[in-house]
């Protein structure tokens, strides 16, 4: 079974890099935009972990990963205003949009989402402890619980509870469960774990997630050529394990106990 294993994780790895030398002749072939424009300058709205201004968050590891794979300049900034930054690219102002939720080209016609997920976003339950142990959106019935005022996944979600706070960020949010205020807060993953390492407080992530989400990128129109090879360079990353070492990168430091 391991030889077994050893061999089908090859022919991954080749077909993948298959992939994006058919990308990459695709791409060439097309003539595409960004060679005269210069780098191409896409948006984010996640802070930190995902980005941060020393630039080792994982978003942004994984887009000077990208430009290096594919020999495409990019760069990549924060715009927290969602529905600013996604109107921006789809005029044409930016270049492209980074860690989006699917399907945003449906609304928005001169957006092209590239088919393969760059992460999958998990939201969870966190708490201070092993319980209450909490594994269905039914289990937060009876407890006190709190989210980031606005985050749909919650809103739509959430069962009737004992007691709901909104928080305003996610700072004040894991303030709330220091100080003893929710039994339970909602959030995503790493950016509750992030800021539990700022605020020195331990906590304890509920498995499984509530919710996973998978995130894109989105390029311009124009851009469109390049969808094809980008989207093989996220698969090839996933074969080879780069993807999976970027995240060790980015997160390891703000695990409970290091």
């Amino acid at each position: 079974m391991g030889r077994l294993r050893d061999i089908l994780s090859r022919m991954m790895i080749v077909l993948s890099r298959l992939s994006v030398l058919i990308a990459t002749v695709m791409v060439l072939t097309a003539l595409p935009a960004w060679a005269a424009d210069g780098p191409l300058s896409l948006t984010t709205g996640m802070r930190e972990p995902w980005t941060t201004e020393h630039r080792d968050g994982f978003t942004d590891l994984l887009i000077e990963a990208l430009a290096k794979r594919t020999g495409v300049a990019m760069t990549l900034s924060v715009n927290p205003a969602a529905a600013r930054a996604i109107t921006l690219v789809n005029d044409g102002v930016d270049d492209g949009l980074a860690a989006r939720i699917g399907g945003l080209d449906k609304d928005y016609p001169n957006l092209v989402q590239v088919p393969e997920p760059i992460f999958i976003n998990d939201f969870v339950a966190c708490t201070n402890a092993d319980n209450p142990v909490i594994k269905t959106w039914g289990d937060l019935a009876p407890l006190s619980v709190a989210h980031i005022i606005g985050w749909q996944i919650f809103e739509r979600n959430l069962p009737s509870v004992r007691e709901l706070t909104t928080a305003r960020d996610s700072r004040q949010l894991v303030q709330l469960l220091q100080n003893a205020r929710a039994d339970t807060i909602l959030h995503e993953r790493w950016q509750a774990l992030w800021q539990a390492h700022q605020l020195n407080h331990l906590i304890k992530v509920q498995e499984p997630p509530l919710a996973q989400v998978p995130m894109y990128l989105y390029l311009h129109e124009r851009h469109a050529a390049l969808v094809p090879l980008i989207s093989a360079e996220l698969v090839a990353m996933k074969a080879d394990g780069s993807h999976q070492r970027l995240q060790d990168k980015a997160f390891s430091r703000i695990l409970p106990g290091r």
